[in-house]
C-alpha cells in the first residue's frame, strides 16, 4: 500500500468518519464542509482502487475492504487528538530547548539578568545562550533567536523591537576629579575612553554619536579596548576611563550612582533593542513566550517586521 503523508492523512480523515457514523458529524472534528469530507473519502476510494464504504441517505457502513483498512487505521482518530492534546499543552506551558544568542553589552546588562528571570518563571525551558558580539548566521548555527541593538542588517530573518536603546558616555566621579568634566562631545577627544570594540573603527579608536542629531561623530581612543563587557564594566567602575556604550549596559551603575551620565544621545535619534529570528509559519511557543517577556519588562515593543 501506497503509505504516502497524503495516504496517511486520508487515512485518518477515514478512521474519523468510521467513528463519527456520519459525514456530517465527522465535519466539524476536521473544520470542513460535509461534502469536503464525502470527497476526501472518495479521494481514499480512489487511491487503493477499493470501495470503503457503502453509502444511504441516512447511514453509513463499512465494506469488506473498508473493515479491514479500518482495522488497520483506527488508532489514528486516537493518535491525532493526542497529538493536538499534547500541542494545546506546550502553548500553555512553555517547554524544550532554547537557543540564544546576544552580545556582551547586552549580557552584563539587565537584559542578561531577565534571562535567569524567565528560567525561573517557566522552570521546563532549557535555556542555551551564547554570549558572542558576531553576527551569527541563525539558521546555518541552530540559534532559535537572537537579541541585537543598533541598525540591522537587510535579511530575510524578522525582527521584534523590544525597547528603545541610547548611547551614553559615563564616567566615576573619581575620574571626572581628577581629569575635569568633558563640557562638549567633542571634549570626548581629549579624554581616555574605554573601548569596547563592538563599536571599534580601527586603531582601538571608534566614531560615536553622541548629543543633537545634528551633531557630527566624535573619534574617541584611550589606553584600553576590550571585547567583554565584564571587563569594561571592570575598567570603568575602577575609574580608568570613560566608556561609552549602549543604556542598558550602565543602568545598573547609574541607578546606584557609582557612575556619572556626561552625555547621551537623548536628543538624536534612538536606536532599538531587538529579537531576530528565523522566518517560518508557526512560532516557538517557548521563543514567544521569551519575547513577550522581554518586552513586559524593558519596553512596549513592537509589530514584527522582516529585516
Amino acid at each position: 500500500m501506497n503509505t504516502n503523508p497524503r495516504i496517511l492523512s486520508l487515512m485518518a480523515d477515514f478512521a474519523i468518519v468510521v467513528n463519527s457514523s456520519s459525514f456530517t458529524r465527522a465535519a466539524p472534528r476536521l473544520g470542513v464542509s460535509k461534502s469536503v469530507v464525502s470527497r476526501r473519502i472518495s479521494r481514499l476510494e480512489e487511491e487503493l482502487g477499493v470501495q470503503l464504504l457503502y453509502r444511504s441517505t441516512h447511514s453509513l457502513s463499512l465494506t469488506e475492504a473498508g473493515e479491514r483498512l479500518f482495522a488497520q487505521c483506527k488508532d489514528l482518530d486516537d493518535i491525532a487528538e493526542q497529538a493536538k492534546a499534547t500541542a494545546a499543552a506546550i502553548q500553555q506551558s512553555p517547554r524544550g530547548l532554547l537557543r540564544i544568542t546576544l552580545p556582551q553589552s547586552l549580557a552584563v546588562s539587565p537584559l542578561g539578568k531577565l534571562v535567569s528571570l524567565f528560567q525561573a518563571a517557566y522552570p521546563e525551558m532549557l535555556i542555551d545562550a551564547r554570549v558572542t558580539s558576531l553576527q551569527v548566521d541563525l539558521i546555518e548555527e541552530g540559534f532559535d533567536l537572537a537579541l541585537r541593538t543598533g541598525a540591522l542588517a537587510d535579511s530575510e530573518l524578522v525582527c521584534r523591537r523590544i525597547c528603545e536603546v541610547r548611547m551614553q558616555a559615563v564616567a566615576t566621579r573619581a575620574y571626572l576629579q581628577r581629569h575635569g568634566r568633558p563640557k562638549t562631545v567633542n571634549d570626548l577627544s581629549k579624554h581616555n575612553c574605554l573601548i569596547y570594540s563592538e563599536f571599534a573603527v580601527r586603531d582601538g579608536k571608534s566614531a560615536v554619536k553622541l548629543g543633537a542629531a545634528s551633531d557630527s561623530p566624535v573619534v574617541v581612543g584611550g589606553n584600553f579596548s576590550t571585547n567583554s563587557g565584564v571587563l569594561l564594566l571592570h575598567s570603568l567602575l575602577a575609574g580608568q576611563g570613560i566608556a561609552i556604550g549602549p543604556d542598558l549596559m550602565f543602568e545598573e551603575h547609574v541607578s546606584k550612582q557609582a557612575v556619572e551620565v556626561i552625555f547621551d544621545n537623548r536628543e538624536a535619534t534612538a536606536v532599538g533593542l531587538y529579537a531576530v529570528f528565523p522566518p517560518g509559519r508557526f512560532a516557538s511557543p517557548g521563543r514567544t513566550a521569551f519575547v513577550k517577556f522581554l518586552i513586559d519588562h524593558l519596553g512596549r515593543g513592537g509589530k514584527s517586521l522582516v529585516c
